[in-house]
């Protein structure tokens, strides 16, 4: 078991167990943050990471550098960092360092122990199953020329980043199924968790049979850092983290949305109808919340002509406003019947050209200046 999981007033506890490969005796999260960090986590970040490990073992004797004190130590407190930041991508550093440690002492141990966590590991390692470590004389060490730890995890590496590529690719669906539902069927908040056999009976409708009713990890209880005695359950491998989490969102009403701007999934903390998310957008140093509305509706005025010219027709009246030319009374009478006008345009009961001529009515348009005497023809 690498850590024991429960949820409390909305946070997600996780606590490691003695084989945990961080420094940290648990983390707390907000319940349905890191599931929802893991679903945006860029792949060239997950590629950029791993890579930068594994280069690291690039030389002839990386499989006694790695049983240095100073590197496990330095390796111990980055898997703590990630483990504060990123719960989800721990899972898969958790897997490099321990196929890592166990390659140290057979290849052929490790790559059944990757077999377990990551499929395809026999099949791209097999090559190295058969190997076994010389015993090198007191006082002299081996020389591995082929690089065999260096290798080994890279062949892991790419087969972590297909894993992680298809489970978040899995985790996405869900999601998507569950607000699917969510808007065909409702059901009682106090009796939410009713979604689970909503969704379990769309995967056996599918052939996939049960995916949440199937407890796969075991329940018990046991004690907190804090003496405190409370149910937990088991947690071996990140697909048993998903599950438990997801449920628990269930459980808690902890709703997701899409942000109608960025198009990111989100949780709603206060209002259950809220359509933008708090993430700040692109380079416009703003949050979808602030932006998102305006940006949403300019998108709209882009792609129709009929809000475009109602849009140019609008600020045209209101500088006639600011001009004094016309009365706030006058324009606001204008505005009106401008919208009605638009939004019969919209639904096809006003033709479009009736629409421009009515827009266009009371234009002043400056005349264009009289040519001049002396170049009017024959003079």
């Amino acid at each position: 078991m690498i850590a024991s999981v429960c949820v409390k007033d909305g946070y997600l506890y996780i606590y490691n167990e003695p084989e945990s490969l961080s420094n940290l005796g648990g983390v707390v999260y907000e319940l349905g943050k890191p599931l929802l960090d893991f679903v945006w986590y860029e792949h060239d970040r997950f590629i950029d990471s791993f890579s930068t490990i594994v280069s690291g073992l690039d030389h002839e004797f990386a499989h006694l550098a790695v049983m240095e004190a100073d590197f496990k130590a330095i390796l111990k407190e980055e898997m703590s960092n990630m483990q504060k930041k990123e719960i989800y991508v721990y899972f898969y550093y958790s897997i490099l360092q321990t196929f890592i440690d166990k390659f140290i002492e057979s290849p052929n141990d490790a790559v059944v122990y990757a077999a377990k966590l990551v499929p395809g590991a026999i099949d791209k390692l097999s090559w190295v199953m058969d190997f076994e470590w010389p015993k090198p004389p007191p006082g002299k060490a081996f020389f591995d020329k082929e690089k065999r730890l260096f290798r080994a995890a890279t062949g892991i590496v790419e087969l972590m980043y297909e894993d992680f590529y298809k489970f978040q690719k899995f985790v996405t669906f869900e999601i998507e199924i569950l607000l699917h539902y969510r808007n065909e069927i409702e059901i009682p908040k106090e009796k939410s968790i009713e979604y689970l056999s909503v969704l379990d009976e769309y995967h056996e409708f599918e052939g996939f049979g049960n995916v949440y009713l199937e407890h796969p990890y075991r329940v018990f209880y046991g004690r907190t850092p804090t003496e405190e005695v409370v149910q937990l359950c088991e947690i071996n491998c990140i697909e048993d983290l998903f599950k438990f989490e997801f449920i628990k969102m269930i459980e808690n009403n902890v709703f997701i949305k899409k942000c109608k701007n960025c198009e990111r999934y989100f949780i709603t903390r206060k209002r259950s109808d809220t359509e933008y998310c708090d993430r700040t957008f692109g380079d416009t140093h703003r949050k979808c919340s602030e932006i998102g509305a305006m940006l949403r509706y300019e998108k709209k005025v882009a792609e129709s002509p009929i809000l475009d010219a109602h849009k140019k027709a609008y600020r045209r009246f209101n500088s006639r406003v600011r001009n004094k030319k016309m009365t706030q009374i006058e324009f606001l009478e204008w505005s009106e019947a401008a919208i009605l006008k638009r939004d019969a345009c919209m639904a096809g009961e006003l033709p479009f050209d009736e629409f421009i001529g009515w827009l266009e009515q009371g234009r002043i348009r400056k005349r264009r200046s009289n040519i001049a005497e002396t170049d009017k023809p024959g003079k």
